[in-house]
């Protein structure tokens, strides 16, 4: 999902967005930004209005939340805190609730496309946010992609993308949101070059320098 051929010039595809707005949802502070956050920094210099959205914020609420806010600016991103005022895990909402959240957003702001969780993933709240994207398909038409397990920690579990997006030109804005996070790596005595060098793999497959890979979910392609 790099760029295409059209009228004997390089067109991005991402550019199909321009525009519209794409849905990016995470269960947590830094979620998104280890994900997809050159993706998103991509769509928003396509022209995407790019609305991330951070479920619940389990400690350090003040902290994680001004963290969040400032990775957002970064990657050129709105944001929204589904549970702001209180420190909490996705699984302490019920079901309804959740999905009546997500729905909620998809009534509101008619996306053009959803970015989520993939479901293999180890964290509980992972899963959870991504079957309430998945059940928000049923109310409208929009495309689908999951991007890969997210940790602080690097985690062994098979993904398999079947799109990759250039981030070579985003990577830096990237790294910056995620070195924003401190709460989360500096002082746990984390380092953070380490995702720098998985888009260099996952780049390397490709062909470009950088890229990060996606399940899809649904596309249509005009």
């Amino acid at each position: 999902m790099s760029a295409a051929q059209a009228d004997g010039k390089r067109v991005d595809i991402l550019s199909k967005y321009a525009g519209t707005t794409v849905l990016a949802v995470g269960a947590h502070p830094d979620d998104l930004e280890l994900g997809i956050g050159g993706t998103l920094a991509r769509l928003s210099r396509a022209g995407a209005r790019v609305v991330m959205v951070v479920v619940s914020i389990p400690s350090d609420l003040r902290s994680r939340r001004s963290e969040a806010l400032q990775a957002a600016k970064i990657l050129g991103c709105e944001i929204r805190f589904l549970t702001p005022n209180k420190c909490s895990r996705v699984e302490d909402l019920k079901t309804h609730q959740l999905v009546g959240m997500i729905d909620g957003l998809v009534r509101e702001l008619k996306p053009a496309a959803m970015f989520t969780h993939c479901l293999a993933n180890l964290h509980l709240d992972h899963k959870l946010a991504y079957e309430a994207c998945m059940a928000s398909q049923r109310l409208r038409y929009f495309d689908i992609f999951c991007y890969s397990p997210t940790s602080c920690h690097a985690v062994n579990i098979a993904f398999y993308p079947h799109a990759y997006i250039d981030i070579s030109d985003t990577i830096e804005a990237k790294m910056q949101a995620i070195r924003v996070h401190s709460s989360q790596f500096d002082s746990r005595g984390l380092k953070t070059e380490g995702y720098r060098e998985a888009s260099n793999q996952t780049g390397k497959i490709v062909g470009v320098d950088y890229a990060e890979g996606v399940e899809v979910v649904r596309m249509k392609l005009n």
